[in-house]
């Protein structure tokens, strides 16, 4: 497993945990399917950030070593990719949670996230006014949102702006760094890997017609007005729902 902290590591809002083997390793999966799996890691993290994973009481340090660890050590919560955050990490501020979790059971949630809801984990997600921009012309036009934002393809060392799982679509919104020669030969040889791996790879520009880049996808969801049509303002308007998310 890896974890990356999003939208950017300056100001961060999520921390994203993926798989980072090639095709994953099954971990994710079996984090939803086992039961025990769950709070298994959570007891584990317990011991790692040196409390007792049955009474939480806090042991002070690794085995082996003498010196307090106040907030975090080499030990448990600090290495050398993570430095840029060291002064913001303190492994006490996580103990109750993960007491929480040792006895949470994970299971898939039965109903889709709201539309609204999902729209607000999208936007706090976005990494720039123009992909925000593009989250409300959605909105605005009774389109489909993404699935996921931001996550990371590491066969081909890029991270997509958006992500539809449902039709293996990444959506990329390009803004002006993307008008530089360099930048451009990058995107191409970017969406080249991703094509051949059969993804399809979609871009914005900040100069294009967004609209008729739509209406070139009307397959998305088999009509248009799943992914590039409006929904018809003489019948009730229909959300579509977004996928089930997890839950613990």
């Amino acid at each position: 497993m890896a974890c990356e902290l999003l939208p950017t590591g300056n100001a961060p809002r999520y921390i994203l945990l993926y798989e980072a083997a090639e095709g994953g390793a099954g971990v994710l999966r079996r984090l939803l399917k086992d039961p025990q799996a769950f709070p298994a890691v959570a007891r584990e993290a317990l011991r790692i950030c040196h409390f007792n994973p049955d009474t939480g009481e806090d042991e002070g340090h690794a085995p082996g070593v003498s010196e307090i660890c106040e907030a975090a050590c080499y030990d448990c919560l600090l290495s050398y990719s993570n430095q840029l955050v060291h002064r913001l990490l303190d492994r006490k501020a996580i103990r109750d949670i993960l007491m929480d979790f040792q006895s949470g059971i994970v299971s898939i949630a039965p109903a889709a996230t709201p539309r609204t809801e999902h729209l607000a984990q999208l936007n706090r997600l976005c990494s720039s006014k123009l992909e925000e921009s593009w989250l409300s012309f959605l909105e605005d036009n009774d389109l489909h949102l993404p699935s996921s934002a931001q996550g990371f393809i590491e066969t081909c060392k890029t991270r997509p702006d958006f992500f539809y799982e449902e039709h293996n679509a990444a959506i990329y919104i390009d803004g002006p760094p993307h008008q530089y020669p360099e930048r451009k030969q990058r995107d191409l040889t970017q969406t080249a890997c991703m094509e051949d791996r059969g993804y399809v790879v979609i871009r914005f520009g900040m100069n294009d017609d967004w609209g008729s880049i739509v209406k070139k996808y009307p397959t998305f969801s088999g009509v248009a007005s799943e992914f590039c049509g409006r929904i018809s303002r003489q019948r009730p308007r229909t959300r579509v729902g977004c996928p089930a998310r997890v839950r613990s």
